[in-house]
């Protein structure tokens, strides 16, 4: 199988969209396929592809109705010989949705978090250009089903995350800081939906009864705001922001808990990461964070924005380190029986087979 996947990132961005389309052409490749990525030209997303011997395509993206863009986007499926495209954003499931249905050639489009709205385009761009979505959190299919978009038009598959080598005691020596010392972390793309501004409050708060070192890995837009809204807050001896980190799943390890609290989330990789090395993680019960942390591990999961019940329970485990060591080998087990990558995979397979046959 030959298969486009297409991501029209900014060139400074990186997140866990931008990461999980690496994997998974390395994967597909891995696997007996043919898989290229198109992207901006010198973007991030383009440097770590080429770094991984993926083919690349550069592209430039215009405006999502931009019909110049659209017959670029034909001439490149058109040459490349593909048999699916995998598109990422709205933009390019337009321009390469479109282009691809006038080659009778099936566009897919993967949603990481919410991009659909009441919009009729939105509706238009489900029904008559796309041939399938797949989406990575069971919320997000039940938003799109209350906005009209049917049901059998959209799988949910859940991220999954692939064992990496650990780098014990790497992180701690990069904060210089003992084993005795509690570590919590956070990570992510420094943006609004992340609500890294809520976490900096509650390690305020928290601080304030109990000593530790908080390591936030990740940059984006919010960075400088945030940076000096730990330093308003006190924190500048208690929080570090550690930047872009390409190996954080191999140092994440060291730390005592992972934070995340996000209003709003697909199926968070950096929640993966932290569980398949071991790390407990408490988070809002936001994307798939239900489901991750479901059964005995509910005991970590908070009510949507309810802030005094996460600083109650963090206060309980920041206490209580002991605690939180019995818990490391079912994070890390939960993740290996239900998040493995090569299972996620293999479900993106059968879909965008399916969608060939079709």
């Amino acid at each position: 199988m030959r298969l486009l996947l297409v991501n029209s990132a900014a060139p400074e961005l990186w997140g866990g969209g931008e990461k999980w389309f690496v994997e998974a052409a390395k994967w597909f490749d891995a696997n007996g396929h043919d898989a290229a990525i198109v992207s901006r030209p010198g973007s991030h997303l383009m440097t770590r592809a080429i770094q991984e011997d993926i083919e690349c395509i550069a592209s430039k993206f215009g405006g999502d109705f931009d019909p110049l863009a659209m017959l670029r986007a034909r001439e490149v499926i058109r040459t490349s010989r593909s048999d699916v495209v995998l598109t990422n954003f709205n933009k390019e499931s337009w321009q390469f949705g479109v282009a691809a249905k006038t080659l009778k050639i099936p566009a897919v489009a993967r949603h990481g978090f919410t991009l659909w709205s009441k919009k009729v385009h939105h509706r238009l761009l489900a029904h008559n250009i796309l041939s399938k979505l797949v989406v990575n959190a069971e919320s997000i299919r039940a938003h799109y089903e209350s906005l009209g978009i049917k049901h059998q038009d959209i799988t949910v598959i859940t991220n999954g995350v692939s064992p990496v080598q650990q780098k014990p005691g790497d992180l701690r020596k990069r904060l210089q800081i003992s084993d005795d010392t509690l570590l919590l972390a956070a990570g992510g793309r420094l943006e609004s939906q992340k609500r890294f501004d809520r976490l900096l409050r509650i390690a305020s708060e928290l601080g304030k009864h109990v000593s530790f070192k908080l390591a936030i890995f990740g940059t984006g837009p919010h960075e400088n705001d945030l940076r000096v809204k730990a330093s308003q807050l006190g924190l500048d001896d208690t929080a570090t922001f550690l930047g872009f980190v390409p190996d954080f799943a191999s140092i994440v390890g060291d730390a005592d808990l992972f934070l995340l609290t996000s209003e709003d989330e697909g199926t968070p990789n950096v929640v993966l990461e932290a569980m398949s090395s071991g790390v407990p993680v408490l988070g809002f019960k936001v994307g798939a964070m239900e489901s991750i942390l479901e059964g005995e591990l509910s005991e970590f999961i908070v009510a949507p924005d309810d802030e005094s019940q996460f600083m109650r329970k963090l206060s309980e485990f920041a206490t209580t380190r002991e605690k939180l060591d019995k818990w490391r080998s079912r994070f890390r087990q939960r993740v290996q029986e239900k998040f493995s990558f090569d299972r996620s995979m293999r479900q993106y397979l059968d879909v965008l087979q399916a969608a060939i046959v079709k």
